[in-house]
Order: structure tokens, then sequence, then C-alpha cells
């Protein structure tokens, strides 16, 4: 059986979402990546890639930058994680079985160190602390507010009423 690249196992032990996640942290440490910690988002800052799925994710991203939930979302989606699942499957290794391989029971014993580390145990495997804290807290979703209900009565004489409800969906 071939070895697994690190974006492979993290396929076959977490998933599309773990691998995207793996390519964020590998792209934000190489310092491929600008990760602005307080509005969590990130903009390309040098577009170098070595594996296919990193060339996807820098694609990805817009001048203007993104979010990083945003991304690690539309990279598990995207065409190059089904590309990465093939290849997995081409070395003869199954998501649905994994349990029964040799190569996770591997991985889980002996997780290893820097990104591989974050293929197997996910976010408690990253060791920059910025980057963990920032995926451990995500930012709250922004409330949607209902424009056909005012929030509250912005004229003079009291023409228009509030609504009983707070005025968010």
């Amino acid at each position: 059986m071939n070895k697994l690249t690190t974006y492979e196992a993290a396929w076959l032990i977490g998933g599309p979402g773990r691998a995207a996640l793996v390519t964020f942290v590998t792209l934000a440490t190489d310092g491929r990546l600008d990760v602005a910690d307080k509005r969590q988002r990130v903009k390309v800052a040098r577009a170098e890639s070595t594996y296919p799925i990193e060339a996807a994710a820098l694609a990805l991203i817009p001048e203007s930058g993104i979010g990083v939930g945003e991304l690690l979302v539309r990279l598990a989606a995207s065409g190059a994680m089904k590309d990465l699942e093939a290849a997995v499957r081409a070395k003869g290794q199954l998501r649905a079985l994994r349990w029964f391989s040799a190569t996770y029971r591997e991985l889980l014993e002996d997780p290893g160190t820097g990104v591989r580390r974050v293929a197997v145990l996910g976010v408690p495997g990253i060791e920059d602390e910025r980057l963990r804290d920032m995926l451990e807290h995500p930012l709250p979703g922004m409330p949607r507010i209902d424009p056909f209900k005012p929030v509250r009565d912005n004229t003079i004489d009291g023409t228009i009423e509030p609504t009983s409800g707070s005025g968010y969906i």
C-alpha cells in the first residue's frame, strides 16, 4: 500500500472538513495566507502551491479576502476534495471502512507532529496557539433582520408604532 499524504490522511480520518482544515493550517503556517485574527479573515500572501488542494484553496480566496469559516466550507465542497477522495480510494483506503484499516490505526497510535498531527487530531492538534484559539472560538453569525418589520419607532410624533416582535428573523 502506498503511503498517504497529509491531506489524504486527513480525509481518511476526518473527511472533507478535516482535509480543508489541514489545507488552511498548512497555508497559514507557511505564510502563504495573511490571517486577521480578530476579524477571522484571510487573504492570499503568496500564490505558491505544491498540491492541487492547495491551489484550489488559494483560488477560492478573492482579492478582498474571505472569512475562515466560509473558506473551510467552500474548500470542503470543492472539486479538489473529490479528487482527493479518488486518490485515497486509489490507494485502497475507504473512509466507510477506515476502522478496519491498519493505516488508520497507525495514524491514531502515533499522530506525529506539525500538520500531520492536525490531520489526525483536528483543531486540538494545532501547535500555533493563535490559529488554534481562532478555530476553537469562531465568530458568531450576524443576526438577520426582517426588512419588513421596523425595529423601533423613528418618528417624532409616534405615528409608526413599534412592532411587538424584535424584528429579527
